[in-house]
């Protein structure tokens, strides 16, 4: 398993794109089978990866890079369940995409470790868990909206439907809008809570600490303020229950995801305690000289100057 490396399945779920591209124009006697041996290929890759450079370690989530790659799994194990369930969908078009994106994030986001001290550990696995499970939730929300403005738009114009571009039902798609925005308030609610007690727990001692000066924790706050405003919304008016509206909502709430994975990319200190600067590391002598021999000196001088006066005044 130490082998496998990122590009193995990467170029897994790449090949499975290209092949999904392809049967919007021809398909062949065994397209289906070679679209789902790469996409199977690609999972089973990159489940030895997550597997290897876990053993050992207390943390599963321990790093940015690992909790991208986690969230790209679980995306992908999304996408054969439905190509089994649903064979005739074209959701590798919208998913794949995704997973492909979710780990370049990942590529470039830190391998830093996390916070390991032995308090933090079950909220630092709670957090992460709960965050993952949020991702996933409000991508797969974000997906079926955006199918469902397709859809919808393809039955308003009367276009006739297409054997190689075949999506799922509006039915189905509302639904799954309907209850991916409702989960995701849960568990962005309980990601939130969950790393305001972590980084309690980190930072405790620390009065320079600003728990609201971390741009993570803004954008997250904001994503959770606008899923719960559109759920109130939803729950005050029917009509945003249904339809078009819900999925504009969906695709809202994916716009504040990406706005809290991109500060979360940028910041490689989020989730870690604050280290010492690096003044205070070095060695004060390399600045001036110690107290004992400034005080030596000056000394000395004190006394050849007083010496010097009364020898003036005996002559």
């Amino acid at each position: 398993m130490g082998n496998v490396s990122v590009l193995c399945f990467a170029a897994s779920y790449t090949v499975a794109l290209v092949l999904e591209i392809a049967g919007l124009w021809v398909r062949f006697g065994w397209h289906r089978l070679a679209m789902v041996v790469m996409a199977v290929a690609g999972l089973v890759a990159h489940s030895a990866y997550l597997v290897y450079h876990s053993v050992g370690s207390v943390a599963f989530l321990r790093t940015p890079e690992l909790w991208y790659l986690v969230v790209a799994w679980v995306l992908a194990a999304f996408y054969l369940w439905v190509v089994f369930t649903s064979p005739k969908t074209a959701m590798g078009l919208f998913v794949l995409p995704l997973v492909l994106i979710t780990i370049a994030l990942a590529e470039t986001a830190s391998t830093e470790p996390f916070a390991q001290q032995r308090a933090s550990q079950f909220w630092g696995a709670l957090h992460g868990s709960l965050m993952t499970l949020s991702t996933v939730t409000v991508s797969v929300g974000f997906i079926a909206g955006l199918m469902y403005l397709i859809q919808s738009w393809r039955l308003k114009h009367k276009v006739p439907p297409s054997p190689e571009f075949q999506l799922p039902s509006l039915e189905w798609l509302e639904r799954t809008n309907s209850r991916a925005l409702s989960f995701s308030v849960v568990l962005v609610c309980g990601g939130f809570i969950s790393g305001i007690v972590l980084s309690r727990l980190q930072h405790s001692g620390d009065s320079s600490y600003q728990l609201f000066g971390d741009p993570v924790v803004i954008s997250l706050l904001l994503m959770l303020v606008w899923l719960i405003v559109a759920e109130v919304f939803r729950m005050i008016y029917p009509s945003a229950r249904r339809g078009r509206k819900v999925a504009y909502l969906t695709l809202a709430s994916f716009g504040f995801l990406a706005l809290t994975l991109i500060t979360f990319t940028m910041n490689d200190v989020h989730g870690r305690p604050r280290e010492a600067s690096a003044a205070q590391s070095q060695d004060p002598s390399a600045h001036f000289a110690p107290p004992s021999v400034a005080s030596s000196e000056s000394a000395a001088d004190e006394l050849h100057l007083v010496g010097r006066h009364k020898a003036e005044v005996l002559s």
